[in-house]
């Protein structure tokens, strides 16, 4: 069983119609998605650094460096404020940067530095621009200590106010995988490489052409509704037995906790990306699994893309939403809520208002003494027992391998 790229180098170009930029800010940022441009030329990729070297590693068609008369060139050492001065100098560099553009991929680390001083604040100003930003971020492992730590729970929270969506990539989730022995370099590398590929899937989801539409809208959609923030992942596979393959890739993931957080998301979208010869069946089977896992009142999409650049390889990119909000109220409704307030204002006075107020808020349940929930589901309490959650599908909690044999004619 054999694995590949999403797309060879090689391939003929599809062009697409919505002006996407990818836009990589800082040294992470510019190191995950350095394999775009050629991976995927129709998109655009412009990196935005305050290290010249950093810069200078890059291919990308347009490199910005920022406040080099402050820095030298030489990065702002995890210096927020300072990365925000840089940011005041260069307005003239960043005039028109957003202009043209429909969509922003914006790609971080928050480490610390200009990926998490300056992000959020371009992140705004490409809102104001009228773009629709989504932000991917790399979250640092815990071993890199409180600081470094702190300042990036700091830039994550102010990206989730500057942007659409988020979607984070938790170098933690990604390091239980391997192998406790190996060297720091060659695990961020590891990382670095598959967080990148999350980014390649992410950049062909992005394109037209689909069989079974799947718009940036429907993305945004389940960006907005995760109540936190969503995972990322890309697998792919080719041969006779590449379902199942496939399938054991995405079920064992780390980034989505080894299928648990799949089973428990109330929002997922999946693009199906496959070669023009794959047979319908074989994308019946895969929507078969992946909704077998889900819950059954999770949100999920579907979409279908076919491209002569994937062969006969099959690629799935997931994106699960770590947790999950209730349906957005009604403009009407609100309008409804707040004359009604109003109205009990003037006739009763505030506590009168209190008590409507009261009347609109959906009641709680209390749970059983006995039920834990783990924080990243705040809301929704597993049902736990004799310390097995129940709600995990059980090939899940047991680490067991699906069986796709093909039935044998009677």
């Amino acid at each position: 069983m054999s694995t590949s790229p999403l797309l060879t180098d090689n391939s003929p170009q599809i062009r697409d119609d919505l002006p996407i930029l990818f836009l990589a800010v800082g040294n992470a940022g510019g190191q995950l998605i350095s394999h775009l441009p050629k991976r995927v030329p129709e998109l655009t990729y412009v990196a935005v650094d305050t290290d010249q070297s950093s810069l200078d590693a890059l291919t990308f068609e347009r490199k910005i460096l920022l406040g080099e008369t402050l820095t030298g060139g030489m990065g702002t050492g995890g210096n927020f404020d300072l990365a925000q001065q840089c940011l005041d100098a260069g307005e003239d560099q960043l005039y028109s940067l957003f202009q043209g553009f429909k969509v922003l991929v914006l790609v971080a680390g928050l480490g610390g530095g200009t990926g998490g001083g300056l992000g959020p604040s371009l992140a705004d100003r490409a809102r104001e621009s009228g773009l629709i930003v989504i932000s991917a971020l790399v979250q640092p492992l815990e071993a890199e200590g409180g600081t470094r730590r702190n300042l990036a729970e700091s830039s994550l929270q102010q990206f989730r106010e500057t942007s659409d969506g988020v979607m984070l990539f938790p170098l933690e989730a990604l390091k239980s995988q391997e192998d406790p022995s190996m060297v720091l370099p060659r695990l961020l590398k590891k990382c670095g490489m598959e967080i990148g590929r999350a980014m390649g899937g992410l950049a062909v989801l992005l394109r037209s052409g689909w069989l079974i539409p799947l718009s940036i809208q429907d993305l945004i959609q389940t960006l907005k509704r995760a109540d936190g923030y969503c995972r990322l992942v890309a697998v792919s596979a080719d041969g006779e037995d590449r379902i199942p393959h496939l399938l054991d890739q995405l079920f064992s993931h780390p980034l989505i906790d080894r299928g648990s957080l799949l089973a428990h998301s109330g929002g997922v979208v999946v693009g199906m990306l496959c070669g023009p010869l794959t047979p319908v069946s074989d994308l019946e089977r895969i929507s078969l699994e992946v909704r077998r896992v889900l819950r059954s009142d999770a949100d999920l999409k579907i979409g279908v893309a076919q491209d002569e650049r994937f062969g006969s390889h099959i690629a799935l990119v997931v994106m699960v939403a770590e947790q999950w909000s209730t349906a957005p109220v009604g403009l009407e409704l609100l309008a409804e809520e707040n004359a009604l307030e109003d109205e009990e204002i003037e006739a009763g006075g505030e506590q009168s208002a209190l008590k409507t107020r009261k009347m609109l808020v959906q009641g709680e349940i209390e749970l059983a003494t006995s039920a834990r929930y783990k924080e990243r589901f705040k809301g929704m309490a597993p049902t736990i027992v004799e310390g097995a959650d129940l709600d995990t599908p059980t090939f899940i909690r047991k680490g067991l391998r699906l069986s796709f044999h093909k039935e044998s004619s009677s």
